[in-house]
């Protein structure tokens, strides 16, 4: 293990020899190209600064250090709240969608959410327009309207928020056990307010109050990222942020009250889920982790207790047939109060025995704090760490910013990137003290199930649960569990990487084009394609398989046969994928519309090995009676659980079940899983090995004769058949609008209109991708912030297969679907005069936004594989789509894309279907309203299409 250690620090250490010197101002990596730069404002605002030359995109964040645990008692949510005020509107910039509309008419995104110690803004943005949409952002911070008219309205979309989200199940939970901690704690309060928390005639006073106290320089931290230089970013962080307000000093927003008085715990709490859904979960209160943070007890201790290898208590757990999945950790790094929580999923035996589940647990907590404290355990979590860091890849623009902007919360601005990787010498007193909150007189310890034992409702997601005081022989049980043989430590992870090397290219790099992957074997039987990474240059590669079969499309049996052999496969693996991923490697197994797909990412070193594990459970698997049956009944409890998605998931599917050749409802699933049988599985596996050909993509830090080793060890095993299967096949709509209602058992109500394009052409996915970009903005300030429908609002580009869409949704808990309707259509009405009106340069703007987006370099190998694939499975072997498709976006005219709007959207030539999803309680006004829905032609039932509906194959560029 030292000699392991050493190695990587010398490999590192003569890495950075060959490495033009870094002159960040901050700890990085070896491998990073970037400039970073931390500096503070005179105003005393914490600053990041990323120049990266090489990205088309520009991104800021801004991440306040208060949030809902900062809300006053008598105003619960106005932290949220402020969150959404700061959107409608500044001095310098009053209009209400101004920010968004420039944000997404330059290809860009924008968003922000509330937490419970801070709050974070954040967007991106082609990289010509980061100056002034700095200019804009820095204004919510400096001077927001806080207009007295929106101020009122924007409490409905906080409403409606709070609506949507009253099915949720962590909300519903948390609502439980917000009535439970400390009263004096913040977190006894409703986070995300309502009309009752926010209904006060003094609000807007509470929020100017609320944003003078917190929205303060020294209590914020910001990072800005473009392709500027250091220089130039600096000047426009120092000209549109030193004029947020300094008061000289940082508001207090620790909490140090705690969580729950002295005599409550411990407790047992009985919940009463919606779902089918069987938890055992325990909340141990602890003091803030950033106490500790060089250190991470809390870390390691989660490692231990949520290890998924052999002698876990998972597995332990899994072997005796009483839970499927097991969870533990706490909160990484907060400056409050938290708790270190232990959830694990429950089987129906499980749920039966929970008070032994709980003694098992803490059976193993008394043996990991006996023997689990262990340098050499300590020491791998750091070699894995320092890997990682060495190797850390580059995320997007915005990912960068909104993490770093999060950081500097914490961190010391030098250690923004390192600091989350850094672990200090091994402390076993450090830890041994963590595990002594871990005890059953310091639990809450929380039942979900079905069948709870209930005596009252949560008051604000009206949760059934009962509360009582833990006493007697079963937290003596507890206090002093039997030790349990099969418990034990974690073994060392084979798959550490040993080998960090990057291998030499076998072929000399051109600055004046990229390579792309070749095909390097080709029969009836399968297809290899291969590509060198010349680009990233890590240690790392990717491994995309497909076994591509028409076996899947022939029946819903078929289909869900699959589908549960896939999970007992993934079941027997877990351990091996558990340690590999600590590892920093990885795989997903799943099912597509092709056939089965697999994918491999990780160190080179080790993915042979985790391959070959793999593909030989993938071809061999013996299935356990016993496994069968608990993967088959947890498959069947997933599916019924569907119907208590959140509304917009529900009615999604529902679309995907019309428009979809192979799509099958949730009923015809459910029915065809309960009648399947081991020997169902073994059948349908042989039938996808007989009839399947194999599709191969290797790529990264390999050479060709190296992936050409990997395809024969797969040829070996895998026995395809050969037979290519064809695409699936999509409803294509006719020229009339298509109406079909739904009853979600939910109380809001909700509007689905999908506009189908003609055909697949990408000059037809460019015009409806440029049509989502320029429709986006303004459909939600009309819909949600002007006529206050509901909260989620939005028109999102929505392609099938490649063959391109949009869809425009609306959920709203006070307005039926049919006024819905009537609201969606007077809009694009209006829009058509907006078009009609847009100016040249807008219209540019627009385009040239979408462009940047489809042309944006790939800012890692995974990005980049996961570009080739698509390239691969949609037939286009010069893997150019995405500047194929920013070709045509250019090409486009405003006159051209104002016909297109009024032929296509609104005219006759339109293909539109829409979906109404009628609330609880909503009946008698979508009856009254629906008769003035005109010109729409009903269909019931998924599939039940009138004659003129056909069925198409999309293919690339639609060709044949």
């Amino acid at each position: 293990m030292v000699a392991l250690v050493l190695g990587v620090g010398f490999y590192w250490y003569d890495q950075q020899g060959q490495q033009a010197e870094n002159p960040s101002n901050i700890v990085v990596s070896p491998y990073e190209d970037r400039v970073f730069h931390t500096l503070t404002l005179k105003n005393g605002l914490s600053v990041i600064l990323v120049s990266d030359p090489d990205s088309d995109k520009a991104s800021a964040a801004l991440n306040v250090h208060s949030g809902s645990w900062s809300n006053p008692a008598d105003a619960q949510g106005l932290a949220h709240f402020l969150e959404h005020m700061l959107f409608l509107g500044t001095e310098k910039y009053p209009a209400v969608d101004g920010y968004q509309t420039f944000i997404e008419q330059n290809g860009g995104r924008n968003n922000a959410y509330t937490a419970d110690e801070n709050t974070l803004y954040y967007f991106d943005i082609a990289a010509q327009e980061l100056e002034p949409a700095l200019d804009r952002f820095s204004q919510f911070f400096i001077a927001p309207l806080f207009d007295p008219d929106f101020t009122d309205r924007e409490r409905n979309a906080v409403q409606s928020e709070y609506s949507a989200s009253l099915q949720n199940e962590a909300r519903r939970k948390q609502d439980v056990v917000r009535e439970l901690v400390n009263p004096d704690h913040p977190a006894s309060q409703l986070a995300i307010g309502n009309l009752v928390t926010l209904n006060s005639p003094d609000l807007r006073s509470k929020l100017q109050t609320f944003f003078r106290t917190h929205y303060v320089s020294e209590n914020m931290s910001l990072s800005v990222y473009g392709p500027q230089s250091i220089e130039e970013l600096t000047l426009m962080a120092e000209r549109y942020f030193s004029a947020i307000r300094s008061v000289g000093q940082t508001p207090s927003t620790v909490i140090d009250t705690p969580l729950f008085n002295t005599n409550d715990l411990p407790m047992l709490v009985e919940i009463e889920p919606k779902r089918e859904l069987r938890q055992l979960e325990l909340r141990f209160p602890i003091p803030a982790t950033t106490a500790n943070m060089d250190t991470r007890p809390y870390r390691y201790i989660g490692h231990l207790l949520g290890h998924e290898s052999n002698g876990s208590l998972l597995s332990l757990l899994k072997s005796r047939g009483l839970a499927e999945n097991l969870y533990a950790g706490a909160a990484d790094l907060t400056s409050s109060n938290t708790t270190f929580d232990v959830t694990i999923e429950l089987t129906p035996a499980g749920l039966e025995a929970w008070p032994e589940v709980t003694e098992l647990l803490f059976s193993h907590i008394e043996q990991l704090k006996q023997n689990g404290i262990q340098p050499w355990i300590y020491e791998e979590r750091q070699q894995i760490q320092n890997i990682a860091f060495q190797f850390s890849e580059q995320v997007s623009a915005i990912q960068t910013a909104t993490t770093l902007a999060e950081r500097l919360q914490y961190y010391a601005p030098e250690q923004v990137l390192s600091g989350p990787f850094h672990l200090d010498e091994f402390d076993a007193t450090v830890i041994a003290s963590a595990f002594e909150a871990l005890k059953p007189d310091n639990a809450l310890v929380l039942l979900t199930h079905p069948n709870a034992n209930t005596e009252q409702q949560s008051e604000y997601y009206s949760t059934p649960y009962s509360a009582q005081a833990l006493t007697g022989n079963r937290v003596a049980a507890w206090r002093t569990p039997a030790p349990v043989a099969e418990l034990t430590i974690p073994e060392p992870n084979p798959f550490i990487p040993t080998d960090l090397s990057v291998k030499p290219l076998e072929r000399e790099q051109s600055e004046l084009f990229s390579y792309h992957p070749q095909i390097i074997s080709d029969s009836d039987t399968k297809t290899v394609w291969f590509e060198q990474d010349d680009e990233f240059r890590t240690p790392k590669s990717d491994i995309h398989l497909l076994l591509a079969t028409e076996t899947l499309q022939d029946s819903v049996e078929h289909y869900v046969a699959m589908a549960l052999y896939r999970e007992l496969v993934d079941d027997a693996l877990n351990e091996v994928r558990f340690q590999a991923s600590l590892a920093g490697s990885g795989y997903g197994l799943n099912l597509t519309s092709r056939g089965l797909q697999v994918r491999l990412y990780g160190y080179q070193n080790k993915l042979p090995l985790l391959l070959d594990t793999l593909v030989l459970e993938l071809t061999d698997h013996q299935i356990s009676n016993e496994r069968f049956e608990l993967l088959k009944a947890d498959m069947l409890r997933r599916m019924r659980n569907a119907d208590d998605d959140p509304v917009v998931n529900q009615v999604i599917r529902h679309l995907n079940e019309w428009m979809v050749s192979d799509s099958y409802t949730m009923a015809q699933q459910i029915d065809a899983v309960q009648k399947l049988t081991p020997e169902t599985l073994l059948n349908v596996r042989q039938a996808v090995f007989e009839s399947a050909h194999l599709q191969l993509l290797v790529h990264g830090n390999l050479t060709q004769s190296e992936a050409m080793n990997l395809a024969e060890r797969m040829d070996a095993v895998l026995p395809q058949g050969g037979t290519n299967p064809q695409r699936r096949q999509v409803a294509k709509l006719p020229t009339r609008p298509l109406l079909t209602r739904m009853s979600i058992d939910h109380s809001d109500s909700a509007l689905l209109q999908y506009h189908q394009g003609s055909d697949a052409s990408l000059r037809e996915r460019a015009l409806y991708a440029l049509l989502a970009d320029t429709l986006s903005a303004p459909y939600f300030a009309e819909l949600r912030t002007k006529e206050q429908l509901g909260y989620i609002v939005l028109a999102r580009p929505y392609p099938i297969d490649g063959w391109p869409g949009l869809i425009l949704y609306v959920q709203s808990p006070t307005t039926d679907p049919a006024l819905l309707q009537l609201y969606s259509d007077r809009f694009l009405n209006r829009y058509a005069t907006e078009i009609s009106e847009m100016s040249d340069a807008s219209f540019l703007a627009y385009k040239k936004g979408l462009i940047n987006s489809l042309t944006e370099p790939d800012k890692n190998l995974f990005e980049l594989s996961s570009r080739y694939w698509q390239n691969i499975l949609d037939g286009n072997n010069h893997f150019n789509t995405r500047q194929r498709l920013a070709d045509e976006v250019n090409k486009i005219s405003l006159d051209g894309f104002r016909r297109f709007f009024e032929n296509r959207i609104l005219g006759d030539d339109a293909r539109t279907f829409a979906f109404h999803q009628i609330g609880t309680n909503m009946q008698d006004d979508y009856s009254e309203h629906v008769s003035d829905v005109i010109g729409f032609y009903p269909i019931d039932g998924a599939k039940n299409w009138p004659d003129d509906v056909e069925w198409v194959t999309p293919a690339f560029n639609d060709l044949p």
